[in-house]
């Protein structure tokens, strides 16, 4: 549902336009093929055109544009807030309207605001307002350039309004227009209709030339000799004017399209510093302070702050019609705090972090310059080199702390590959060491004993099966580093027992660590061999040698590693 402003439920509806409450009604309106030159845009009075110069050069500026000969559309989102630039404001996505435009119908659904003034020239067109369009800036309407606001629609345009003599607009719904209205009518070809009684259209300035409110009858929402509908109690006309709209239901929406708004800043400056005030939106200011301060300036500012230039400063800001706010600014200027930065040492290690002191204590701490991170007043190094580093108290006048921390690199030890034996207990590490460096080596867990802590080639025996694991640690005169190998030895794991009755399941005795070369012998409780395999890789199904079935008992097992080392167990068969 669309805004009706002209219902007394008008204020929920804004809010609901506000929040994204939109309406998704669609109007039909006709495509008007139809060109005109702009030499008939003269036929406004010399007097307005004199007095108003400027704007009437941007209309012939615009006249002279290159004309486009291919009509098309813009649709902007329904349920949409956006601005007329924004290329996602219109459906479908892409490229946006340009701000002048000749021979495109622009159809309002969602809030919609321009931030600069629009024009439609030359080749007819229409712009339909369904919903929402605030112009900050003028309209300019050409020959055969229509405007149609629908019953919902609402058009706010802060600045001036121009109609050609061909362009027809029918308001319907809310038009605000907060300066001039310009209407060329030498020939009464146009119209300015409502079919309200009376009008939602209000206007801030003058409408020219003047006797177009003498009772037109193509211009009826301009009437002020003798209104065809209940006239406005202030201004007295078919339409209102600004203190007519402050009594009617979409004044508080249209406050809320002035783009300025009141702002409070605190401002806290040292001795000696500049002080510089700033204001945001707005045409005109009007700043005043302590010790007489005045300005007019937009963003003034004040050398050599000292204690008669503290205090509130003000500054009144205007644009135009109901636009008009106040920002507050509080100057403080502070004492000088002196602080200091500590460190327990110069000298940091690539691998080391460093707790900082700052005093007083709730400051800052920076990097300056060089090769290192904080986080907080941890100080972590990023390379090596000279760390600057600085300390200051934020909202107080202090001097700024320095210190300088050399980071030193760290030595990039290598323990050796990891190393995998089979049933084996003793072994040789392959560390590094570089020139100028020391190493030491170091037990983490497992089992070994360590023949030279210092060589990084030292023979490790007393190995247990499973994993051990040495720390290999490196130091370069400064700083050092450590590097792990693992030391893995592996053991055969080898079944208790098994059940050789064709089943399929567990039906051979299988050592299933292929990687350990080994022989086996089995032998029966009375050490009789009844089974031997040259091989690491067997299935004995519990069988003699003969390829009798054995019966079903413990048997025992040895296996000889080719390293010389004797595994024994038993095995038991169950049938």
């Amino acid at each position: 549902m669309y805004i009706n402003c002209k219902t007394n439920s008008f204020l929920n509806h804004v809010k609901g336009k506000i929040y994204g409450t939109f309406c998704n009604q669609s109007v039909r309106i006709s495509l008007h093929f139809k060109t005109k030159f702009c030499n008939q845009l003269t036929s406004i009075q010399c007097t307005l055109m004199i007095t108003k110069i400027p704007t009437i050069l941007i209309l012939l500026i615009v006249c002279h544009l290159p004309h486009q000969q291919l009509f098309s559309q813009y649709i902007s989102h329904d349920n949409y807030t956006g601005f007329w630039e924004d290329s996602l404001t219109w459906d479908p996505p892409g490229s946006s309207p340009h701000d002048f435009l000749s021979g495109y119908d622009i159809t309002i659904n969602g809030i919609i605001t321009a931030v600069g003034s629009l024009g439609f020239y030359n080749l007819a067109s229409n712009l339909i307002v369904n919903d929402t369009l605030v112009v900050k800036g003028n309209l300019f309407l050409h020959n055969n350039n229509d405007l149609i606001i629908n019953d919902q629609g609402i058009l706010i345009i802060r600045g001036n309004l121009w109609i050609d003599e061909h362009s027809h607009i029918t308001a319907n719904g809310c038009l605000i227009v907060t300066g001039n209205i310009y209407v060329d009518n030498f020939r009464h070809y146009g119209s300015f209709t409502s079919n309200d009684d009376p009008p939602a259209a209000f206007f801030g300035g003058s409408v020219y030339p003047h006797e177009i409110r003498d009772d037109e009858p193509d211009y009826s929402v301009l009437n002020c000799s003798s209104p065809i509908t209940n006239p406005y109690p202030n201004s007295g006309c078919t339409s209102g004017n600004m203190l007519d709209l402050e009594n009617d239901p979409v004044y508080p929406f249209f406050l809320t399209t002035c783009n300025i708004h009141n702002e409070t800043v605190n401002i806290s400056v040292c001795p000696g510093d500049s002080i510089h005030l700033a204001a945001n939106g707005g045409a005109d200011y009007y700043w005043n302070g302590p010790a007489g301060f005045t300005s007019e300036l937009q963003n003034p500012s004040l050398a050599g702050a000292d204690s008669t230039m503290a205090g509130t400063y003000t500054v009144i800001k205007s644009e135009d019609y109901d636009c008009e706010a106040t920002d507050t600014t509080l100057v403080i200027v502070n004492l000088r705090t002196v602080v200091s930065l500590t460190s327990s040492d110069d000298t940091l290690c690539m691998n080391e972090q460093r707790a900082l002191t700052g005093s007083p204590a709730g400051g800052i701490f920076r990097v300056e310059k060089g090769p290192g991170q904080l986080e907080g007043s941890i100080l972590t190094p990023s390379g090596s080199g000279k760390i600057y580093l600085e300390y200051s108290i934020e909202d107080e006048c202090s001097n700024t702390a320095m210190q300088t921390i050399i980071s030193y690199p760290q030595p990039h030890p290598f323990a050796g590959p990891d190393q995998e034996l089979n049933y084996l207990f003793e072994t040789k590490l392959e560390a590094t060491l570089d020139i100028g460096e020391t190493g030491t080596w170091s037990l983490i867990s497992g089992t070994g004993e360590i023949e030279d802590i210092h060589s990084p080639e030292s023979a490790i025996t007393g190995l247990s099966p499973g994993e051990s694991i040495f720390l290999w640690t490196v130091n370069n005169g400064l700083c050092e580093s450590g590097s792990q190998v693992t030391i893995t030895v592996l053991d055969p794991v080898v079944p208790t027992v098994f059940t050789p009755n064709g089943d399929g399941i567990n039906d051979a005795f299988y050592i299933s660590k292929g990687g350990v070369p080994f022989d086996i012998t089995v032998f029966n409780q009375w050490g009789i061999i009844v089974y031997e395999s040259p091989s690491f890789i067997f299935h004995w199904d519990g069988s003699d040698q003969k390829g009798n079935l054995l019966p079903p008992e413990t048997y025992f097992y040895e296996m000889k590693f080719e390293n010389g080392l004797i595994k024994k167990g038993t095995v038991l068969i169950v049938r």
